[in-house]
């Protein structure tokens, strides 16, 4: 019998082909990706006994033939699977010689061995089809880390609860996801004109041989360039080193500083103090092994900066900086890391951070960057060559992420993850996998990451997060804090140093039911996106006009969102101010068509399809398709009527029909569906962005009220007012984070769901759960640092 081909869309199309034609007993010859899909080689049983030549091929297969077709469905991977070299097709008489056969037989068992340890190890990965791209995804992402020398504890931490929009991402997004992960992680000095500004004492500690002179003299440059040669001195300590203090002092000569040389031993504290009118001391330290027994007393010596000066005691603080061998071992660096930061904790302070060196020589930079993202070490700057002071400069992490990323071919040594088959082996690398990404500093990175991101791109969440805590304190401490946090000029001087607000939107009186509060006013920024920056309506002006004109005078507000239409007198102050609005609707609402009062829900047929957008509602995508007509109020002001019909983009299955009025002079000239496609600003693409943002956010209330049944537990007794800005604030994120597209976006979904422990899919409710799981593992972090247990720097990081 021949061997039979099968091909199918997927493996489990292919594999039914096959169960159809041989049965269930069928031998697998091969599996591979073809253009048309997957194609399966097998052959059935009865041809495997007559190749070769067994008295018993009729009988039924012995249970240790390793390839007979399993009977749970295999899912197809995106790697193809090992190939079988014989593919011809196979005599279907006995009469070739038995050896031949048998020796045929021996080799193809044994590859198929090969393909069923492969596939048995992919079957755990298929479980979920729905992630099965995902993880081909993630595998080839994963082989890229290690391979750039990142350590198999940071990989697993990245890839533990991957985004969703990854799924059917191609390499290069994985990638540039990947990226944007380890950047965020990877701490860098973001100010170094006010490092040197501010000046102070440095020292550079670390092994022999890693460039701490040279360094010592590039440093020294930098700041002769910017302030002169009159505020630097230098100092060396290397008295084991022959020459030590004459390289020094040649790097000192050339460029016009002051050298002190202190012997073996001799106290610190006294030298600082004579250098004390310096803007800025380098220490040029004795280079010592992380296992040499002397280190911690040569550390400890530099943690003594206590000095007199006409009899009072003078205390400059040193700030060491580890140099790091770009070149050298992950397990060498995590060893130097590791020694040095617990001899500066124990000479009074940790590492105040690190400088790369060697950069020049290294192949690979995965090892020293996950060093440093691991031990929370701020990277300063990056020595490259021995020139002064040419080859220093400032660390830059997309550069070094980058050069770590993009290194040629695959290295020797790379750490492989450990490849195991087998259900109990797949479960004991999923619990270690979970241990590893739950412990404390790999939580922390996560969290200072998305607490970052979060700070730098909503507007007003640094307010929540300073709200938060006062949950937790008493009514009196409370209420205290209550009036700065609402501060209208301290906010709006928030609002002008992060993003203007373009739109104010206004929600009904009483936007939701069972809640005794009023739903406070929320601003958009010129995108159309909300900002987490409630305005309670009892502190403002009272009355629709005058809340109107506060918004415009006290926020710059353009863009009016209203819950109905305004009265006549609003209409026409808006006017006057150069102000324009857009009200929601109701379909029962009358206007006046051809002379006759009609509701808005009978027009709809009647009105001019004006374009068609993407949005997504209420926590799922939807097609909107807005028409208008020209209708009439009853006091004879013309007005355009707006109709969105809300559809399912891939069911087309209508999912709600909304109403709206306008002026009639702001929009309709135009494609604002073209216009937002070529990014232009025309008054169209305003207009649009202006009603997606009132259609996209109009459950907002639901989500307050939702955070605001949530935080019963946050305290016994909690403000009313202050309740209702978190719980707003809670509501405008949740909302953002599910409207927004962009790549950080992305990654904070992905990381707040990771948080939870557990996959969940998307939506608002998901979202609020893993928000307030953030901010309560924000406070749990801070009284871990207020108890010394946080991590080096990262309790800073999470309360910055």
């Amino acid at each position: 019998m021949s061997v039979k081909r099968f091909v199918g869309a997927t493996s489990r199309d292919a594999m039914r082909q096959l169960r159809a034609a041989l049965g269930n007993d069928a031998l697998i010859l091969s599996n591979r990706n073809v253009a048309e899909g997957v194609e399966i080689l097998a052959m059935a049983d009865e041809a495997h006994g007559q190749m070769v030549g067994s008295p018993a091929a009729t009988q039924p297969k012995p249970s240790a033939m390793p390839q007979a077709v399993s009977r749970n469905p295999m899912r197809a991977s995106a790697s193809p699977a090992p190939q079988v070299t014989e593919r011809a097709h196979v005599p279907s008489a006995p009469s070739a010689p038995q050896a031949d056969f048998a020796a045929f037989s021996e080799r193809v068992l044994g590859e198929m061995q090969d393909l069923r340890t492969l596939l048995t190890g992919q079957a755990q990965r298929s479980a979920d089809p729905s992630r099965m791209a995902a993880e081909s995804t993630l595998e080839r992402l994963q082989r890229r880390l290690l391979g750039a020398g990142f350590g198999a504890r940071l990989v697993e931490e990245l890839l533990e609860t991957p985004p969703v929009e990854l799924v059917h991402a191609s390499d290069e997004l994985a990638l540039a996801w990947a990226k944007r992960q380890l950047t965020s992680r990877l701490p860098i000095l973001d100010d170094e004109a006010a490092l040197l500004d501010q000046g102070g004492v440095f020292a550079l500690i670390g092994p022999t041989g890693i460039g701490k002179t040279t360094t010592t003299a590039k440093l020294a440059a930098r700041y002769v360039m910017r302030h002169g040669a009159a505020g630097v001195a230098l100092v060396t300590t290397d008295s084991y080193r022959i020459g030590a203090h004459e390289q020094l002092r040649i790097y000192a000569r050339l460029l016009g500083v002051d050298v002190h040389a202190l012997e073996a031993d001799a106290p610190l504290g006294d030298l600082l103090t004579r250098l004390a009118h310096k803007r800025l001391v380098i220490i040029d330290t004795v280079g010592m092994s992380q296992r040499d027994q002397r280190l911690a007393g040569q550390v400890a010596m530099l943690g003594d900066s206590t000095g007199q000066s006409q009899g009072h005691q003078v205390s400059r603080p040193i700030r060491r900086l580890l140099l790091l061998n770009a070149a050298s071992h992950g397990d060498t660096l995590e060893e130097v890391v590791e020694t040095y930061q617990r001899a500066s904790k124990a000479a009074g302070a940790p590492l105040f951070g690190a400088i790369l060196t060697k950069v020049d020589e290294a192949p690979r930079l995965g090892a020293v960057l996950d060093i440093a993202i691991r031990h929370g070490l701020r990277l300063h700057y990056v020595s490259h060559g021995q020139q002064v002071p040419e080859d220093l400069s400032l660390a830059d992490g997309d550069t070094l992420l980058d050069q770590a990323l993009n290194a040629p071919g695959d290295s020797s040594f790379a750490a492989e993850m450990p490849q195991t088959s087998g259900a109990a082996s797949q479960r004991k690398q999923t619990q270690s996998r979970k241990q590893l990404t739950r412990g404390l500093l790999g939580q922390g990175r996560a969290l200072v990451s998305t607490l970052n991101t979060l700070r730098n791109e909503v507007a007003g969440f640094a307010l929540l997060e300073r709200a938060w805590p006062l949950l937790g304190y008493s009514l009196e401490q409370q209420q205290a804090h209550l009036e700065g946090l609402l501060d209208g000029a301290k906010r709006r001087r928030h609002l002008e140093s992060v993003e203007p607000a373009q739109a104010m939107l206004w929600a009904q009186a009483k936007s939701v039911s069972g809640v005794d509060w009023t739903m406070p006013g929320l601003s958009l920024n010129p995108s159309g996106q909300i900002q987490a920056l409630p305005w309670l309506l009892h502190r403002l002006p009272a009355g629709e006009e005058g809340r109107v004109d506060w918004a415009r005078e006290q926020l710059g507000i353009r863009w009016q969102l209203l819950p109905r239409c305004p009265g006549t007198a609003t209409r026409q102050r808006m006017a006057e101010s150069g102000s324009t609005w857009l009200a929601t609707a109701q379909a029962g609402s009358q206007v006046i068509v051809e002379g006759r009062r009609q509701r808005l829900k009978e027009l709809a047929s009647l009105a001019d399809t004006w374009t068609e957008l993407s949005c997504r509602y209420r926590g799922r995508d939807a097609h909107l398709r807005l028409s208008r007509l020209v209708v009439t109020l009853a006091d004879g002001t013309s007005l355009t009527a707006w109709f969105g019909l809300l559809s399912d983009p891939e069911s087309k299955r209508q999912l709600a029909q909304r109403y709206w009025l306008a002026p009639q002079e702001i929009a309709g000239r135009g494609d604002a569906a073209a216009d937002r496609a070529a990014g232009k600003g025309s008054a169209d693409h305003a207009f649009a962005q202006a009603l997606m943002a009132q259609l996209v956010h109009d459950d907002l209330p639901l989500l307050t009220r939702r955070a605001w049944q949530r935080l019963t537990d946050a305290g016994e007794k909690i403000d009313p007012e202050l309740r209702l800005l978190v719980a707003t604030g809670l509501a405008a994120v949740v909302s953002r984070l599910d409207q927004e597209r962009s790549d950080w976006a992305m990654d904070v979904r992905a990381q707040l769901m990771g948080s939870l422990g557990k996959h969940r899919g998307r939506s608002t409710q998901v979202l609020m759960d893993a928000l307030l799981h953030l901010l309560t593992a924000r406070d749990v972090f801070l009284m871990l640092g207020d108890a010394g247990l946080g991590g080096v720097g990262l309790v800073d990081e999470v309360a910055a």
